[in-house]
């Protein structure tokens, strides 16, 4: 799943797009590298980020997926909210595929899923108390019950994210990473969003701009654990790791 941010200020540079024919173009160049999907966000979710208003992000949205759309019509594609309004009128009036939703979601949201239908991010964002991995299974385990209460068709619709560098210290990131593979025990696919975050560049001493070999080297421990997905901002390098691991499955 390739990152796209039709935003002023998503934590790395790199994913940011500002005009039509730039998104276009980058859009066009993860597709050749391999991406299977593209997600786009218009409101930035990084610490002590100032998260623009409901107006401000529909309208990055606006001319984001009308670019993306005008030239891939049948694209999977992402939208990264956590806005129900703004989650359905991007399924209705752009065909989007996936809410990609970074604090787990309410009531209305719920509703908005079942009514249309769509797949959804489920993503473990609340602060840790004392202990990450039971922490992690007792929030999916009580919001996917909800979620399924809604009328979501949860077995089908549901793709779980651990939420890495949301509510984690960076230790408390690779004590999830460790145990990701917990999150078998709901059968449900698994989203893994490692690329260039802070849990790798604070740890190194280093930049997002420096933080590629410390991205592939997690989204390899990622899929070891369990990832059936990866959202990274460098699609060529990340596929490139998929075809290495999908070569030792299969000839291990």
């Amino acid at each position: 799943m390739g990152i796209v941010n039709v935003t002023p200020d998503s934590f790395w540079s790199g994913s940011r797009v500002q005009d039509k024919q730039t998104l276009r173009e980058r859009v066009r160049t993860m597709i050749s590298q391999g991406a299977d999907a593209i997600d786009i966000g218009g409101c930035s979710t990084r610490p002590n980020a100032v998260q623009a208003s409901e107006k401000e992000e529909m309208e990055r949205l606006e001319w984001g997926l009308d670019a993306i759309r005008e030239e891939f019509p049948d694209l999977l594609l992402s939208v990264d909210t956590y806005r129900p309004r703004i989650a359905e009128r991007c399924i209705r009036d752009w065909k989007v595929d996936i809410i990609n939703d970074v604090y787990g979601g309410n009531d209305e949201m719920y509703r908005v899923l079942a009514d249309t239908g769509v797949q959804y991010v489920l993503m473990w964002s609340e602060d840790i108390k004392e202990d990450p991995v039971g922490e992690m299974m007792s929030f999916f385990k009580e919001r996917l019950q909800i979620i399924k209460k809604s009328g979501v068709d949860v077995d089908r619709k549901v793709i779980l994210d651990p939420g890495y560098g949301f509510g984690k210290t960076v230790g408390q990131n690779y004590t999830v990473l460790a145990h990701q593979a917990e999150l078998r025990e709901f059968g449900l696919p698994i989203l893994s969003a490692l690329s260039r975050k802070s849990m790798a560049w604070k740890l190194l001493g280093i930049t997002p701009a420096d933080a590629l070999p410390a991205t592939i080297a997690l989204d390899t421990v990622a899929i070891m654990n369990g990832a059936d997905w990866i959202r990274v901002h460098d699609v060529l390098e990340a596929v490139h790791t998929v075809r290495l691991m999908n070569a030792l499955n299969e000839n291990g």
